[in-house]
């Protein structure tokens, strides 16, 4: 007697099926002719158009392939939106632990000596297609010191869309996205089911190497094409994952999950932690295509407000910290492992509260405090007074490293206090020391929103900053004929400033904004000098330069964006995206005598910028942009707005594009007048598919092309090549001054766990 399970059969056409069935404890023949009677009807329900041979690799005609990938970009669009309550466990398990890992600024705070941990959540999930997430966390509970912001996102994997074009929203390619045959292979590893709902295993297997693409099965019903459930193993961030979804199994509900399962290792700096996830949806409503009366009608006045996609607000304000709340909704018994965590966290809190009157050693209490200050960040709940959070001293985020700005660092925290109809004040501060120019930068902005409605905010700012100049530009200068000033006699190393901004904004119609303000400077020199200028007859007049100049300038600003969608969050309204670029235009106008300013000039600048999604992988971003002075009257400073640079650490999407990296400070005010353009393409798998062993952590290379025109400068052109990872960007830039090579540079800036 022996157990079968499966029989191969090869038939005419090269037909070959691999056909489970049930465990029979048969005599042999009886359980070979069961199975070859199974496996003709089978063969014969699929037809000859779908032969294909088991374990053969797939070519991207093969009509059970053309069949899935037709049937993907169908159901992609079936769901429109649903609603339902998700119930989220996470079980973890500490493999190596050491005091590195408190550069994570987002891990969880652990006991000593504890290894396994659980947390369990409800929440409410709302979807809006096509990869549109939202969700409020109802309840929590947890057996970790401190419910802290979470290690991984378990939003991104438990919110998955198995007929998006992109896994993890934009993280990982879908091995079924229009162009996904580019980079995985596809083998057929079996077909099961009775007859009349034959399901095909597809084994999925990527091309290249790369943290954008996945490995694994993936199971398919025959005729619906539906997919029934996905087995995907890959790599986010710095987590190895397995991802295990189950489909729904009744109607419109076949489109979406019932369940996923996660496990995520986690290794970091001789860390190794192992996380076991499981959500389960319970759905609320389902709203189809052609049920959505609101989306089928795109010429509606609303067709730019996406407000019905985002009902929820993702606010951890009401959280319930209750385990029988928790209990009641848990959509699976816990294990014996589990209820047993939690009875050593109950053992641990009655413990602690012993202890808690027990006196501690001053070097306890010392450590343990510098410990939290530098390592966590916080969020204090100030009731009615609104929140602060602070960012903690240890953070890599924080450090940045340019050619031309050398090592910077940074600190900052936010207050924000909301009040009715969603006006909300908020204060910034920060901080940050540039070690290359040796100064410390700081800065302040306070904004109220007194109409969210319409973008509308009173605005406050102060700072510092410095224009530094050096004799190699100084040499430049001399030599243009435009300039007032003869810098040959000047002693002049760099002028203090200190920045005051009040202004204005507000939303004029979608799309467009209106900026107000009143700018004002005070500029003192370091080594006050003689200055040399020239009268109408060329002729050199020296005067004793003033150590001190003072700027008073009202200044408008228009913003449009054509397009703009946008939702509202209960009164605030949000900017999602447009299709259109966006333009600028920024007049300011120096007036002499007011407060003491001693400069009168104009400014204008214009500027245009586009972010364009190429495909689901794949960006172009372009900025086209120019300034001029005009009406000086007396000795000015070139503050342009749009041709400037930060001298503290931003991250690589705030300046990656459409910024010079390797321009020298002293040319951003060498010149009245400016025009630049930046080219940036994003997209994996540029350079690095034929560096196999090499690729396996990058998630997308760029391609930049910069090029800026000034009185001294026609033109200065960088080219550069750059890296994203999880852990780090890197970019590495060429510069051509005038046509001759000038240099080589790069910038490098931390992304560990941004966005945090």
């Amino acid at each position: 007697m022996h157990e079968i399970t499966s029989l191969s059969l090869i038939f005419v056409g090269k037909m070959k099926k691999s056909i489970s069935i049930f465990r029979l404890h048969l005599p042999r023949w009886v359980a070979a002719m069961m199975m070859f009677v199974s496996s003709l009807q089978s063969l014969l329900a699929v037809g000859v158009t779908d032969s294909v041979n088991v374990g053969s690799r797939f070519s991207p005609s093969d009509i059970v392939l053309t069949n899935i990938f037709d049937a993907v970009s169908r159901y992609s669009n079936v769901v429109r939106q649903y609603q339902s309550q998700m119930y989220m466990r996470t079980q973890y398990k500490v493999h190596q632990r050491n005091f590195l890992i408190r550069a994570v600024p987002s891990m969880f705070k652990f006991y000593d000596g504890v290894s396994d941990y659980l947390t369990e959540a409800v929440a409410e999930v709302q979807y809006m297609a096509p990869d549109v997430y939202n969700m409020k966390l109802r309840a929590l509970n947890g057996t970790f010191r401190r419910n802290r912001a979470e290690l991984w996102n378990a939003l991104d994997y438990f919110n998955i869309n198995v007929y998006s074009p992109t896994l993890l929203p934009d993280k990982l390619i879908s091995p079924f996205s229009e162009n996904a045959v580019k980079y995985y292979h596809y083998y057929l590893d079996s077909v099961v089911g009775p007859p009349d709902s034959l399901r095909y295993c597809i084994r999925i297997v990527p091309k290249h190497k790369g943290v954008q693409l996945v490995s694994g099965t993936v199971v398919v019903s025959h005729g619906t094409w539906l997919i029934r459930e996905m087995t995907l193993q890959g790599r986010v961030e710095l987590a190895d994952f397995k991802l295990h979804v189950l489909m729904g199994s009744q109607g419109a509900q076949q489109l979406l999950p019932e369940r996923c399962d996660v496990n995520l290792i986690f290794r970091f700096l001789w860390n190794k932690i192992e996380a076991d996830c499981t959500a389960f949806y319970e759905y609320k409503s389902l709203v189809l295509s052609e049920e959505d009366s609101l989306l089928s009608h795109p010429s509606r006045p609303e067709e730019y407000d996406l407000t019905h996609a985002y009902l929820l607000k993702c606010d951890d304000s009401e959280v319930v910290y209750d385990t029988a709340y928790i209990a009641s909704h848990r959509a699976e018994p816990l294990d014996s492992v589990q209820q047993q965590i939690y009875a050593d966290f109950n053992s641990r809190k009655q413990a602690q509260t012993l202890t808690m009157t027990a006196p501690k050693r001053k070097s306890q209490l010392f450590w343990g405090n510098v410990e939290d200050v530098l390592t966590d960040s916080y969020t204090l709940d100030l009731s009615k007074l609104g929140r602060i959070r602070f960012s903690p001293i240890l953070d890599l985020g924080m450090v940045s490293y340019s050619y031309s700005q050398g090592f910077s660092y940074k600190q900052q925290f936010n207050y924000n206090r909301t009040f009715n109809n969603d006006r909300v004040l908020s204060f910034r501060p920060k901080a940050g020391y540039n070690f290359t120019q040796k100064e410390l930068y700081w800065s302040a902005d306070l904004d109220f929103f007194y109409a969210p409605h319409r973008l509308g905010a009173f605005t406050f700012t102060v700072g510092n900053g410095n224009r530094i100049y050096t004799s190699r530009v100084m040499n430049e200068l001399r030599q243009n004929q435009d300039s007032l000033v003869d810098f040959r006699t000047m002693n002049l190393n760099y002028f203090k400033d200190t920045h005051v901004q009040v202004g204005n904004r507000i939303e004029l119609t979608n799309g467009l904004q209106l900026f107000t303000s009143i700018d004002m400077h005070r500029r003192k020199a370091v080594h006050p000098s003689e200055l040399v200028v020239k009268d109408h007859e060329q002729r050199p007049v020296s005067i004793s330069m003033q150590p001190t100049y003072i700027t008073f300038a009202p200044r408008v600003k228009l913003v449009w964006t054509p397009g703009q969608y946008y939702y509202m969050d209960g009164r605030r309204k949000v900017y999602l995206y447009s299709l259109f670029p966006t333009f600028s235009i920024d007049y300011e106008r120096g007036i002499k005598g007011v407060l003491g300013s001693n400069g009168s000039y104009g400014r204008i600048e214009a500027d245009v910028s586009q972010r364009i999604r190429l495909s689901s992988v794949s960006n172009l971003y372009y900025r086209y942009g120019g300034g001029i002075f005009t009406e000086q009257k007396s000795v000015y400073f070139v503050d342009f707005v749009n041709f400037a640079r930060s001298n503290l650490p931003v991250g690589w999407g705030d300046d990656g594009s459409g910024a010079f990296h390797l321009l020298d400070n002293d040319w951003y005010n060498s010149s009245r007048w400016y025009s630049r353009a930046h080219l940036t393409y994003e997209a994996p798998f540029i350079i690095l598919p034929r560096m196999r062993k090499r690729s396996g952590v990058v998630h997308s290379e760029r391609l930049y092309f910069s090029t800026l025109f000034t009185t001294h400068l026609h033109p200065y052109v960088e080219i550069g090549y750059g890296v994203g990872t999880y852990l780090f960007n890197l970019g590495v830039f060429t510069s051509n001054v005038n046509g001759q090579f000038h240099e080589v540079g790069c910038k490098f800036t931390f992304e560990l766990f941004s966005g945090r």
